[in-house]
């Protein structure tokens, strides 16, 4: 461990989150709302998510879906240029299209096609399969993860929450993963969250750490959490 800060975001400042941030959000697509409820489905939409916006995803997830069926026989037997060709507006085409291949492989070959055990088995097994994939890391396990249990159980880090984080002071510039999942879980005011909107808050993080603490000229001045931030640029 690399940081022992005990830093927590203030609950007053969730109605300035919610007010400030609010015109950020994006309803949420069918298609992203489909992939979210079916595992595989889950981990390739989270695939193709990497290094692009969140637009360029669904057009390359909608792609996919248009020219193939999203199951792991199906995608295994399909031929490879062609993944790479509809999924091409996501970036990484080529990269991507033979991750797909690996993953659909891959579940064939241990799970017989069949991911539901994710819904029954523990959380921290479940993670500790799923990374055995290949092109499956940490954050795609547990977006995969929250979708089931929530980001309160299974906290999504992705480069823009490792940022503020690190920024925030809440860990050091040289903390991993796991450390960052941890504090940034104990950063967030959950007693003063209803559960319902858990999802909802953790999102307008994220689009405060996007579009305010931003990799190159963040906006302190305009941050709302600007008092309690350590300002590590």
């Amino acid at each position: 461990m690399t940081s022992c800060s005990d830093k927590k975001m203030p609950a007053d400042i969730l109605p300035a989150l919610e007010k400030n941030y609010a015109r950020y959000w994006w309803e949420d697509s069918e298609d992203y709302e489909e992939a979210m409820k079916d595992p595989f489905k889950n981990l390739i939409f989270t695939l193709l998510s990497q290094n692009t916006s969140s637009e360029n995803t669904r057009r390359a997830y909608r792609g996919l879906k248009s020219n193939f069926t999203i199951e792991p026989q199906q995608l295994l037997n399909a031929d490879e240029e062609e993944i790479s060709r509809v999924i091409r507006p996501g970036g990484l085409h080529r990269i991507k299209a033979k991750r797909i291949k690996q993953i659909s492989r891959y579940v064939m070959e241990e799970f017989n096609g069949n991911l539901s055990w994710v819904f029954t088995m523990p959380k921290e097994s479940v993670r500790e399969r799923i990374i055995k994939i290949p092109g499956i890391g940490y954050k795609t396990a547990d977006v995969l993860l929250s979708s089931i249990h929530g980001q309160r159980e299974a906290f999504v880090v992705d480069t823009h929450m490792a940022r503020i984080a690190k920024r925030l002071g809440i860990v050091d510039k040289k903390a991993g993963y796991g450390e960052i999942q941890e504090k940034l879980k104990q950063f967030f005011p959950w007693e003063a969250i209803p559960k319902e909107k858990g999802e909802r808050f953790v999102g307008l993080f994220w689009l405060l750490a996007k579009h305010t603490c931003s990799a190159r000229k963040p906006k302190c001045d305009k941050c709302i959490l600007n008092e309690i931030c350590d300002k590590i640029i």
